[in-house]
């Protein structure tokens, strides 16, 4: 064979190994927005059973089993939607985005029922800057995950 000659094979196994990197690079960007996600759903989790706790001991109930158990649930939720993360980032980024609207809404709900609109209020703007935070980095977070669940079903 002439030194200037390449073999066709050849150019094909560079190409493909030149594109499997590409699309491990896309993949581990797509990883990246995910991760993010998925510690805002931690931190949901957290924060909300550290509000309840807080609450629950500034309205002077002292410990409530009743309350910590609902409070325990709710960011039960949310931790394990962070850890289904791993396994379909897409269904588990949009599912905790839906839950925590939900909560958000419920929660003023709740402060609407015990408070009239003031608590409604209060409810709504407690932690506000929070809220927005995890609500951005969710919706965020849409997109990455899946284009990694896609990616992840095509690998398999």
């Amino acid at each position: 064979m002439n030194p200037e000659q390449t073999n066709p094979n050849e150019e094909k196994t560079v190409l493909a190994d030149h594109m499997n990197e590409i699309r491990q690079i896309e993949i581990e960007g797509y990883e990246l927005g995910v991760k993010k996600a998925r510690n805002a759903l931690f931190w949901a989790g957290g924060l909300i059973f550290a509000g309840e706790m807080l609450i629950m001991f500034r309205l002077g109930y002292g410990f409530d089993p009743q309350i910590f158990g609902i409070a325990l649930f709710e960011a039960a939720v949310f931790v394990a939607l962070g850890l289904w993360t791993r396994k379909k980032p897409y269904t588990a980024v949009v599912t905790g985005l839906i839950v925590f609207l939900l909560f958000i809404i419920i929660s003023g709900l709740i402060g609407y029922f015990d408070w009239g609109a003031e608590g409604f209020i209060t409810n709504m703007v407690r932690g506000i800057f929070v809220k927005i935070a995890i609500l951005v980095t969710l919706v965020k977070g849409i997109s990455d995950a899946r284009a990694l669940q896609t990616a992840k079903s095509e690998r398999f």
